[in-house]
Order: C-alpha cells, then sequence, then structure tokens
C-alpha cells in the first residue's frame, strides 16, 4: 500500500521564535514529519524536522515549531510516514516569524488625559 501524499498545514500563529500549525490526520497514517526550511533554502537541507504522533478520535493535529529566527520567512510542509518509509510532501506553507521589538512594551497608564 502506497503512503499518501502529505496533509495541508493551517496556519494558527508565528511569534519571534516559534510557529504554530495544525493539520487534520489522514485516518490510515499515525506519525507525520513536520520539516522547515528558511524559504530561500533548497529542500535538500530543511533547516529543521520533529516527528508528530496522531491518535485514535484525534481532531486536527496541532504543533509548535521552535528556535526559529525572529523576522524570517519559512517555509513548512508535512509528510506521511510509515514504518518503513515516507511519502510524498504536502503542500508548502509560507510564514513569517515576527521582527524583534526594539520599543518597551505599553503599559497600562495609571492617569487619563483629557
Amino acid at each position: 500500500m502506497s503512503i499518501p501524499a502529505g496533509p495541508k498545514l493551517e496556519f494558527i500563529e508565528a511569534a519571534e521564535t516559534t510557529i504554530s500549525v495544525q493539520f487534520k490526520p489522514l485516518s490510515s497514517i499515525v506519525k507525520y514529519e513536520l520539516q522547515w526550511k528558511e524559504v530561500e533554502k533548497e529542500w535538500t537541507s530543511p533547516s529543521g524536522s520533529t516527528t508528530v504522533s496522531a491518535t485514535n478520535g484525534q481532531g486536527n493535529i496541532k504543533a509548535e515549531i521552535n528556535d526559529l529566527n525572529p523576522g524570517m520567512t519559512y517555509c513548512i510542509r508535512a509528510v506521511c510516514l510509515n514504518s518503513s518509509s515516507k511519502g510524498a510532501p504536502g503542500p508548502d506553507l509560507i510564514i513569517d516569524t515576527e521582527q524583534v521589538g526594539c520599543t518597551p512594551k505599553a503599559e497600562k497608564s495609571c492617569c487619563t488625559i483629557q
């Protein structure tokens, strides 16, 4: 039996060094590999990958990719895994991480200007 192509990823949120995504698991697959790279690089040398497992009856699978560089554009995809091989990658999802802020965080003011 052939392994299906990876599922389409959906964007949840991005911060300075993390990106959160989710996807609907395929009924016949219990493990997925998320791969990522900076958008200008080739897939022959992805920046990183992580394995995510599905459990029966689970809804969407949510995953967070950490230790990314701020202000960069990343390309992320999912690959279906079985015990002996990988399927074709799913469609790429392109996401920017947030820039590092250079201003102090706004604090609540104790006074109101009228």
